[in-house]
This record gives structure tokens, sequence and C-alpha cells, in this order.
């Protein structure tokens, strides 16, 4: 039930941003729509080292890459508390990475930045770094762990049964008291 009551307050939050980012929109003569705010660009070098700590935050918050990780040829590896974020820009859009980044709607980043939060440059430079490696990384990414864990689990099976058979081979064809009844049955 709590689960579902987190689900409706994070979608209630997502859907009153979304609503007020739409009606700070204004609409010149020509029917082209500008943003009242004009919204910092991203550098995604600069996206890079903030996500990997390289650069600390102005704010003193933690590296993302300390809970996430981005899975690029030549990049370090993060943490694994959080999702990876490799293809975060596909799956939520970079305006949805934006707000997950400024409202923290996870208990986690709520603790870690909400005393020290990011500021909207870092948040453009991060998501202009999350756009660059959605598009340098394979799209889909082969993960051939359940493979490797029938394909192990096949050859212990193989190598069970021919120790068993091996063992059951050599075995003794009759009981160890069947010399001595044997004497028994003769003598009388």
């Amino acid at each position: 039930m709590k689960i579902i009551f987190r689900f409706l307050i994070i979608t209630i939050f997502f859907l009153f941003n979304f609503l007020l980012t739409v009606s700070a929109q204004t609409t010149d003569n020509t029917g082209a729509t500008s943003t009242a705010k004009a919204e910092p660009t991203g550098n995604s070098e600069r996206g890079r080292e903030l996500f990997t700590g390289n650069i600390r935050f102005s704010n003193g918050g933690a590296a993302c890459n300390s809970c996430h990780n981005v899975d690029l040829k030549g990049f370090m590896s993060g943490g694994a508390l959080g999702k990876d974020l490799t293809h975060a820009i596909t799956r939520l859009s970079a305006p949805g990475v934006t707000m997950v980044v400024s409202g923290l709607p996870f208990p986690q980043m709520k603790e870690t930045y909400g005393t020290k939060p990011v500021t909207k440059q870092e948040i453009a430079d991060i998501v202009a770094f999350l756009t660059t490696a959605d598009k340098e990384a394979p799209e889909n990414v082969i993960n051939k762990f359940g493979e490797y864990l029938l394909i192990g689990g096949i050859a212990g099976i193989v190598i069970l049964l021919g120790l068993y058979s091996f063992f059951w081979i050599r075995r003794k064809k009759r009981p160890v008291n069947s010399i001595i009844f044997n004497r028994q049955v003769k003598s009388t």
C-alpha cells in the first residue's frame, strides 16, 4: 500500500511540474513558443566530470557515480545502489531526467541532495552527459548471465552424473558378510 501511495505522490509531483513548465511558456505572434526563463545549455564533458566526481558540485553534494552507473567503454564503473543510467534519456527523455534530478523523488536522493541542491547549470551538464552516453552506448546491451548460468548448471549435472556412474560401477557386487554367510552354509 505504501508503494502505491509513493507512486501516486511521485506521479502527482511530475504532473504538477509538467503543468508548471507548460504554463510558463509564452506564445509570440508567429505561433512559436519560447520559454519564459532561458534554460542553461549543458556541457557534456563537464557533466561527465560532475557525474564521476572529478568536479565537485557547487553545494557539496555526492557524485552521481557513487550510486549510479553508466556503461561506457573506458568509463569507470559506478555504484549499484541506484539504477543504471546508460539509457536514462531513452527511458525518461531529457526533461524527465531533469525533473528527477531537480525534484528528488527518491528517498535516498532526497537525503543526499535535500540540503545540498544541484544547480540548474549542473543539471543541464549532467543531462548533456547522459544524452551523449545514451547515444554512444550500444542500444541492446546483451546480458549473458542467464546463458552462463544455464550452461554451468548443465555442465555441473554432467560432471556429477559422471562421478556418480564411476563410483557406482566400482561398488561392491555383494554384501561384505556374504563370504562369511556362504562359509557358514557350507559347514552345516
